[in-house]
């Protein structure tokens, strides 16, 4: 056991001498600043002259200046309105979408709440394709002839929706004979 005490002792001895030699290392080589001491004045103006060579203008004439070709406005403001009126005519398409399918949608829904059980556990699948597939066929539609677009007039998309109508009936009775 003493054995064991000595080597104890000698390394809590060592670790304290290896430990002052550290603080006695960090004491010498610690940088000393003295805010008393003044800063010398150095003449930057000199040192820009000297880093700076005489003629700049070659190094910025090494590529042609860049050009878009398409020229745009001087407004920002139109792209904008733009971004505007594509977002409401997505939401006109949406809207105008589920109001031609909105009888097979007042089906599903009447189905998932006051359905039999077995179409609820089958969650009202037969409704809810009819639905999808008359408002899927809406929204291409509409949008491949631009409803609500930013060029059209009124009696264009009005003239448009008859034709979403008559899509509707077609699709209507192709699904009952079938």
């Amino acid at each position: 056991m003493t054995n064991n005490n000595n080597k104890a002792r000698e390394f809590i001895e060592t670790y304290v001498n290896q430990s002052t030699d550290e603080q006695d290392y960090l004491l010498k080589e610690q940088p000393r600043y003295d805010p008393t001491k003044p800063i010398p004045n150095v003449k930057i103006e000199e040192q820009k002259k000297e880093q700076l060579p005489e003629k700049t203008e070659s190094h910025f004439n090494m590529h042609a200046q860049t050009v878009n070709p398409i020229p745009t406005g001087s407004s920002d403001k139109p792209s904008m309105e733009t971004y505007t009126s594509s977002r409401e005519q997505r939401n006109e398409i949406h809207e105008t979408a589920l109001t031609v399918c909105a009888d097979l949608h007042e089906n599903l829904m009447t189905c998932f709440q006051h359905g039999s059980w077995w179409d609820k556990a089958k969650m009202c699948e037969e409704q809810k394709q009819k639905f999808w597939a008359c408002y899927s066929a809406q929204k291409q539609f509409l949008k491949g002839v631009n409803y609500k677009g930013p060029g059209n007039t009124e009696q264009e998309d009005a003239r448009i929706l008859v034709g979403a109508y008559k899509l509707r009936d077609k699709l209507g009775n192709n699904s009952e004979t079938a």
